[in-house]
């Protein structure tokens, strides 16, 4: 066992360097004036204004989770609402109130457990600090990246609590051992003259998927009903005004927790809807229980009014929207680095392909002109033959704040040739940069019929018929199962079959010129 900590302590090492690096630059400028955006203090004349009748709270919590690895919403569609650079505008709105102010996040930062996970988690915790984060729950996507991972990305400060972010679990343990204190089992807080306990749970619904039956994760699981009660005990004794757990689970197990452990104020739960309704917060029993949503499109603040007879403690699910609020140059400034990491790290080119399920290779939309001429210059003049630009420049109304993704992998799996969009994997012959694969560059003809060297060799054969079918697609696949690997929900939310339509019309070719 010792052997195993031991390599979670070289990993640490590792990890420690690179978000050093990571950190450069957030410690050399200056921490970022609590001032809220122009468009947050105009709000449109029929919206609501946030925190209607609020009076000053004693203490605010922020609260975040399952953000699915959406650090900002997909450049590529506008009116997205979400993303890091708007929840730190909410945040500094609230610090310019005089507020006193904390941030937790539920878990479910990721979406994967890769290389470029491990730099996006990285870069998020960064961005998280600079947010006032003090707590962040270990779902199972923190978990699946590891053990070795974890506990070098671990780094909180006991004389700075809400300055320095720690991963808090109640349930979960590392290496079989707690003492490592990675993670926490509970944090305490002071918030002004408010006293905030803080404890995390993964219910046991997902211990399968990060420790599956019989592999050795060196992550330790334990049923959140039998670990709690001795953590509670521990936080009640720091006799807290306010308790809050956060609970990565069903709906259900969150519910029977906040049932069978009544002495928590907040109860933060996963489980429910992407977009959940604004009338979320229910009261089981005492217990305010509420949830923020999926992919950061929704930011939840608890305020803290002790002086109050009743509804001690109240809730806003606010929706992150581009009118309502705007970028904080600090997180634009975090998302430059994350690229940075990842042009550094070089990943489209060294991560292992995959091997492309028809056995041909991609050539590049040039091999098709000489046939397809017609087909050709449909698409040159269409946006797919720009896709690769567009992560250059993004849309004009971000120009000032753009960042590349010419180094993204998650970006580059739509905008070049010879990737599988949906799992973000390259193709072995597909697009590795544009030094090395000029020829893939853009969205080209084989990502919609498939890569063309089989193609080319039939009609080299005289084998006309079987090379059409090599690279046909029907109008009806495309429009049932194709385009929406990449035009999906997340990417380009106004896709649909009457969209379809509409983009056909832009694109329309025949192929047999």
């Amino acid at each position: 066992m010792m052997d195993r900590v031991r390599q979670g302590i070289v990993a640490s090492a590792f990890w420690l360097t690179v978000c050093v690096l990571a950190s450069a630059q957030n410690d050399s400028t200056k921490p970022e004036e609590a001032k809220p955006s122009a468009l947050a203090t105009k709000q449109k004349p029929a919206e609501k204004p946030m925190f209607d009748g609020w009076k000053k709270p004693a203490a605010v919590l922020v609260l975040s989770g399952e953000q699915r690895g959406y650090i900002e919403p997909c450049g590529c569609a506008e009116h997205q609402s979400g993303g890091f650079a708007r929840r730190h505008d909410l945040i500094k709105l609230i610090q310019a109130k005089g507020w006193p102010l904390t941030s937790l996040d539920l878990g479910g930062t990721v979406n994967r457990s890769r290389a470029q996970s491990k730099l996006k988690f990285q870069s998020m915790i960064a961005a998280m600090k600079d947010m006032r984060y003090s707590v962040l729950n270990l779902g199972p996507e923190e978990l699946k990246l590891g053990a070795a991972d974890l506990l070098a990305f671990h780094q909180p400060d006991e004389k700075r609590p809400l300055d320095s972010l720690a991963f808090v679990s109640a349930n979960v343990t590392l290496f079989a051992s707690p003492e490592i204190g990675t993670p926490l089992r509970s944090k305490t807080m002071a918030l002004g003259s408010i006293k905030v306990g803080v404890t995390s749970v993964i219910g046991t619904s997902f211990r399968k998927e990060v420790t599956p039956d019989g592999a050795n994760t060196d992550i330790t699981i334990d049923d959140p009903e039998t670990a709690l009660p001795a953590v509670l005990k521990d936080l009640q004794a720091q006799k807290p005004d306010l308790l809050v757990l956060l609970s990565y689970g069903t709906l259900a197990e969150g519910k029977t927790l906040a049932t069978k452990f009544p002495q928590f104020d907040v109860v933060l739960s996963s489980g429910g809807a992407e977009e959940p309704e604004f009338g979320n917060p229910q009261k089981i029993g005492k217990t305010l229980f509420v949830q923020v949503g999926h992919k950061g499109k929704f930011t939840g603040v608890v305020g803290f009014f002790p002086e109050e007879s009743k509804d001690r403690v109240k809730f806003e699910l606010i929706k992150l929207t581009p009118e309502r609020f705007q970028d904080s140059p600090k997180m634009i400034d975090h998302m430059r680095l994350y690229q940075d990491l990842l042009k550094g790290s070089q990943l489209a080119e060294a991560e292992p392909p995959i091997k492309h399920s028809s056995g041909s290779n991609f050539v590049g939309s040039k091999a098709c002109r000489d046939c397809h001429t017609k087909a050709y210059e449909v698409w040159e003049k269409s946006d797919h033959a720009h896709a690769y630009d567009s992560l250059i420049k993004g849309r004009p109304e971000l120009k000032d704040r753009w960042v590349s993704r010419i180094y993204d992998p998650e970006c580059l799996s739509c905008h070049t040739t010879g990737w599988h969009p949906q799992d973000v994997l390259r193709y072995s012959t597909g697009f590795e940069s544009k030094e090395k694969t000029p020829l893939l560059l853009h969205n080209g003809c084989e990502n919609c019929h498939g890569p063309g060297s089989k193609h080319i060799q039939l009609i080299d054969a005289g084998e006309k018929e079987a090379a059409r079918k090599e690279v046909r697609l029907t109008l009806e696949e495309a429009k049932k199962n194709h385009c929406v690997t990449c035009h999906d929900a997340d990417n380009d939310p106004k896709f649909n079959s009457k969209a379809f339509d509409s983009y056909w019309e832009k694109i329309k070719h025949n192929g047999l010129d």
